[in-house]
């Protein structure tokens, strides 16, 4: 049964199941308002708004046909011969945040054995059983467990501290091991009211807690920080009714009011001066920089850390994301540029240990 499936997910095939999901996922039901709201009491930070968005992204980024051909035509899936196992260590900072991963594996014609977040279980369960009213037989190469076994290689992601556990424990198997990362963006003055609205997207879109979420600004000096503030604080004013986001801006302000530190106060975020990339949630970090020369050069400085920049103005030096645009990524768009495909395919050579 797997054999067939690897020969006749050719790209139309997988194209069509896709739209079939697609479909599915788009469904209005309230059996499926019941499952979000099952995922929220599970995890607080999975409002009902917030699974909405991500779904909207999955099936307007990744299921659409278009997109989906687009992306397939970058890949030879007849190389595919052999039944691979893929383990998925997924996260749980932002909903179905593996859901690529997934899919990706999918395509290839593999098994997936995924070891969930206990912080978002009740989304890919039920994302399986659409699949499974789809086509049970594709349904059938997913498992969730709770100790992964019988792997050929792996797609793990995890905070810092997780992934060098996992580099070291998956060291023998073919591997994507993926860390923390954030976003930055740049800002030069010119700004308008619209473009701070789509930063404030970057910001805030899944509360910050995902790695493409801004959580650092490069400003030039005297930057007049006013508008953006005021902007930020009347579109997206709904982050202040969220107990566990007001608790974290609670406690930073405490924190930044004992420190000396230089930090502008807004009603929904707190901008603090640092040089560090991450900040705590409910802050973002700024810096200032001189010219692009200095520009280019804080910004190499965290080169390994970086998944999206995002500006409205071009740069001679390193591609930028349009403000507005970091939590829209497409099938191409792949975590830490690793191509997972690439990945997969390769893994019909024999691994030797």
């Amino acid at each position: 049964m797997i054999k067939s499936n690897i020969q006749e997910m050719n790209m139309e095939s997988a194209i069509n199941f896709f739209n079939k999901l697609k479909q599915k996922v788009d469904e209005y039901s309230t059996s499926k308002i019941e499952v979000f709201h099952s995922a929220f009491q599970k995890n607080q930070w999975f409002t009902l708004e917030e699974i909405h968005r991500m779904l909207n992204a999955i099936s307007n980024r990744y299921l659409d046909s278009d997109s989906l051909r687009t992306w397939l035509s970058q890949y030879n899936l007849t190389q595919i011969t052999k039944i691979k196992t893929i383990a998925i260590i997924s996260a749980g900072n932002i909903p179905l945040v593996s859901f690529q991963d997934l899919l990706c594996v999918l395509v290839c014609g593999y098994k997936a054995q995924v070891k969930l977040s206990e912080k978002d279980t009740v989304l890919y369960h039920w994302i399986k059983d659409l699949i499974q009213d789809c086509d049970p037989s594709i349904a059938s190469r997913i498992e969730f467990t709770e100790r992964i076994h019988d792997y050929d290689a792996v797609i793990a992601t995890g905070s810092d501290l997780a992934a060098n556990h996992f580099k070291h424990y998956f060291q023998k198997k073919p591997n994507i091991i993926r860390g923390h990362r954030n976003s930055i963006a740049i800002l030069n003055g010119d700004e308008t009211e619209f473009d701070f609205i789509e930063l404030g997207k970057d910001i805030f879109y899944y509360y910050g807690l995902g790695c493409r979420n801004v959580s650092k600004i490069y400003v030039p000096f005297n930057y007049d920080f006013s508008p953006l503030l005021k902007t930020l604080d009347s579109h997206f004013s709904y982050v202040r009714n969220h107990t566990k986001f007001q608790n974290n801006y609670d406690f930073q302000l405490a924190i930044s009011l004992i420190n000396p530190v230089h930090f502008l106060q807004g009603e929904t975020i707190l901008l603090i001066e640092n040089t560090q990339l991450g900040s705590p949630l409910a802050t973002i970090h700024f810096e200032y920089y001189v010219d692009e020369v200095d520009l280019k050069h804080k910004i190499a400085e965290h080169a390994n850390k970086l998944q999206c920049i995002v500006s409205n103005k071009n740069l001679d030096f390193i591609p930028v994301t349009p403000f507005g645009t970091s939590q829209l990524p497409g099938l191409l768009d792949y975590p830490d540029d690793i191509d997972i495909m690439n990945f997969l395919i390769s893994l019909q050579q024999e691994y030797v240990d």
